[in-house]
């Protein structure tokens, strides 16, 4: 059987929400976001990040939350996306909260809801997805959801689609919600919530919420700002941040923050076979590496099928701490590692590892963290590890 997989450290990820819960304090609603799979990590570390301080799930979609309630039948849980409400009654029994994102929903919603729910209103404030973007139609939809005996209005919310650290879009979205809200009095409204981590991080806290989502920070990953001033380029860009802060009396916006967060993810593979390679031979797909000399090479069973595409000739991995070299193309299912006589075909390969994170391979494809976290979440087998003994594994 295939021998890759990815070892989750439960520790880990109690300890990160921990650590941000404790460092950033003043709110009384901790959302932890396990929305796609809970960012490759897997639903079943839902409890551990409830142990670390969160006290409110979000996800998505219905069936993300349904995936939750099989290791958590009582934390309160919300969807982003509006469900189809020939799911409510799933919604109802399994106590999911749901949101409200424009007035015809509402309706149709009203005239089928039966059951007390509790619902979240969502704020169009500038990202243009989803949300009451009209004023008029929010106060409608605040009067009939006031109105309906069925519908507990626990939330209202919305998205920033940017920390603001040279432009106003950021300032821009908050005092639009508050232009929205202007009729709707907040102080009634259990949990107001309109930051995720990068907004955590880059700013005060926004008077008026009391509630934070949490999403890629609990994962380990630190979603600050990083500024340099070194070169004449870098120089210019901190100098302009700071003209459009004073210009446009911009808020003040944290950059190079350090947490003490680690990722909890990690990733190995066993080798499949150990063969030589002659000067002059090429190695993979479209003769894109020729052997300069002769050289030994290691198979190892992954490739774009286990959400790892390596820049030809460019990528890495450890093998007994030591860093070898990816020759070629990545395949669907195989890549080539150029070894030396110190690696046996027993030996483990780590493809992720405490030197070479998930944000690291990111950078040798041109991709987000996020979606090479995505990727190989979905992929590959999950054993999770508590106190270093593997508690629980799940076949992808």
């Amino acid at each position: 059987m295939n021998k890759t997989y990815l070892e989750i450290n439960l520790d880990t990820l109690r300890n990160n929400t921990k650590y941000i819960v404790n460092k950033y304090i003043g709110y009384k609603y901790y959302f932890g976001v396990v929305k796609s799979n809970a960012y490759g990590h897997g639903e079943y570390i839902v409890n551990e990040l409830i142990k670390g301080g969160i006290n409110y799930i979000a996800v998505t979609y219905l069936e993300e939350a349904l995936k939750v309630r099989e290791y958590n039948k009582y934390i309160p849980i919300l969807c982003f996306a509006p469900i189809d409400l020939e799911d409510l009654d799933i919604a109802i029994k399994n106590n999911i909260t749901i949101t409200i994102a424009d007035l015809t929903y509402l309706e149709y919603l009203i005239k089928k809801i039966t059951k007390n729910i509790k619902v979240h209103i969502k704020l169009d404030t500038g990202m243009n997805r989803l949300g009451f973007k009209d004023k008029n139609k929010l106060d409608e939809a605040y009067k009939l959801i006031n109105e309906n005996k069925f519908l507990e209005l626990e939330g209202i919310y919305t998205h920033l689609s940017t920390v603001g650290l040279h432009e106003k879009t950021y300032d821009n979205q908050i005092n639009r919600f508050k232009e929205l809200t202007e009729n709707i009095n907040l102080k009634k409204i259990p949990i107001i919530h309109l930051t995720s981590s990068a907004n955590l991080v880059s700013h005060d806290k926004i008077d008026f919420a009391n509630g934070v989502r949490l999403g890629s920070i609990l994962y380990g990953f630190n979603p600050t700002i990083r500024t340099s001033n070194k070169g004449i380029i870098n120089k210019l860009r901190n100098l302009r941040n700071k003209y459009m802060q004073k210009k446009y009396n911009l808020s003040k916006v944290y950059t190079d923050v350090e947490l003490d967060i680690k990722p909890a993810l990690k990733m190995y593979s066993n080798i499949l076979q150990i063969k030589a390679v002659k000067k002059g031979e090429y190695i993979g797909y479209g003769l894109s590496y020729k052997a300069k000399e002769n050289v030994k090479i290691a198979i190892v069973p992954v490739g774009y099928n286990n959400g790892i595409g390596f820049g030809i000739n460019s990528h890495y991995v450890y093998i007994k701490d030591k860093k070898y070299y990816v020759a070629g193309q990545t395949s669907m299912n195989m890549i080539a590692v150029i070894i030396d006589d110190n690696i046996n075909i027993d030996d483990k390969v780590e493809l992720i590892n405490d030197k070479l994170t998930p944000k690291t391979l990111a950078s040798f494809t041109n991709k987000l963290t996020i979606e090479i976290l995505l990727a190989i979440g979905h992929a590959n087998k999950k054993v999770y590890t508590l106190n270093e003994k593997i508690v629980k594994e799940i076949e992808p």
